[in-house]
């Protein structure tokens, strides 16, 4: 059946980012406070698994900075860091100037392809929309190349639960068999298949290892349009 639709994820697949701890020490550093990756990935873990359910229950529920203030004073108790007024606040404030934004070379000329061509597109995120658009406007890319943006608080669930992608179809108004999902992580490639819709796999690094044996693999996301009849 014909594609007549691509979605896409978008950290990672459309748009570079750093890993969260780096992210974290150059905004503590910027804040004058001097802390090692390795302490802030193991505070960053110690966050996720003391807390996942309660921030998995809140996560695209309360708004955005609510969210994040929560989840950064969390943090910065595993940091023994205290006594700093608004740090947590700060740190989102501060986080996307210092996320290493950076769009992938191939993703201004595929989307303009995509939409020369007459497909419509959509992007499917795991953030909050207002981090989105921070991300596309730090990035470069317009928001204007998607016809539709869906983040974790747009319908309060996320990928790869099925609903996202099911939410994302009825938007595009395409069936599953007419829409193709890209993305750079192994649940969503099998959560948007569940659906029914075509996925692809981004793994930009050269070396493929077998764990990816039956899986639809593509390095460049030129290698789309071989998907596109």
């Amino acid at each position: 059946m014909k594609i007549k639709a691509v979605m896409f994820d978008l950290g990672n697949t459309l748009v570079r980012l750093c890993a969260p701890e780096v992210v974290f020490q150059r905004v503590l550093c910027s804040l004058g406070i001097d802390k090692s990756k390795e302490e802030i990935k193991k505070a960053l873990n110690d966050t996720q698994r003391e807390s996942k359910n309660h921030y998995s229950s809140i996560y695209g529920i309360v708004p955005c900075k609510e969210y994040w203030n929560d989840w950064d004073s969390r943090v910065l108790g595993y940091l023994r860091v205290f006594g700093h007024k608004n740090l947590s606040r700060e740190i989102h404030l501060r986080w996307f100037d210092n996320a290493g934004c950076q769009c992938y070379s191939d993703v201004r000329r595929t989307l303009s392809n995509l939409r020369e061509r007459g497909l419509r597109t959509g992007l499917i995120s795991t953030g909050y929309e207002e981090d989105i658009y921070t991300i596309l406007k730090k990035a470069n890319i317009e928001t204007e190349f998607f016809e539709v943006i869906i983040g974790a608080d747009t319908i309060r669930e996320v990928k790869p639960h099925p609903t996202v992608f099911r939410y994302a179809l009825k938007r595009l108004n395409v069936r599953p068999q007419e829409a193709l999902f890209i993305g750079d992580k192994i649940d969503e490639y099998e959560g948007a298949g569940k659906v029914g819709i075509t996925s692809l796999l981004l793994v930009r690094t050269k070396n493929k290892t077998d764990k990816y044996k039956d899986i639809r693999v593509i390095s460049t996301l030129r290698e789309i349009f071989k998907q596109i009849v």
